[in-house]
Parts: structure tokens; C-alpha cells; sequence
């Protein structure tokens, strides 16, 4: 696995958890810089930009899927 596809399956598998460009620079075993280019290239996003809209987009399905108080979907997706 490449430190691009490891960085979207750590993002991925992490997706609810609070996760810092350090930890996805970790996981995939190279620098903060190195990642966050790579990603780039790959993806045309931020690493964090990436997770944002992970995140918004789960929010928007449980919505959609009747999910009872609004509040509590905001703060789960941050």
C-alpha cells in the first residue's frame, strides 16, 4: 500500500475520532509534508479537507436516513 492509500484508509477507519495531519502522517510512514502532497495528487484535497467533508457527508445520510435530533449529528461530525 502506498502512504496515500494508507492515509485515506487511516482516515477512513478513524473517521469519527479526532485525527490530526501528525497521526495520518504516522500511519502511513512518511513526513507531514510528504502526505499531505501526496494526498493532494492523488485526491485533488487536503488530508483535512478530505476528513471535513467525510464527515459532512455521514452527517447528511443520517439525516437523510430520519436520524431523530439534529444537534447530535452536528456534533458528532465535528
Amino acid at each position: 500500500m502506498n502512504p496515500t492509500e494508507k492515509a485515506l484508509w487511516f482516515v477512513e477507519s478513524h473517521l469519527p475520532e479526532a485525527i490530526s495531519l501528525d497521526d495520518v502522517a504516522k500511519s502511513s510512514g512518511v513526513s507531514r509534508f510528504h502526505v499531505t502532497r501526496a494526498f493532494g495528487a492523488a485526491t485533488g484535497r487536503s488530508v483535512m479537507g478530505y476528513m471535513r467533508s467525510r464527515r459532512l457527508s455521514e452527517a447528511a445520510r443520517k439525516l437523510a436516513a430520519g436520524a431523530p435530533d439534529i444537534l447530535s449529528v452536528a456534533l458528532d461530525a465535528g
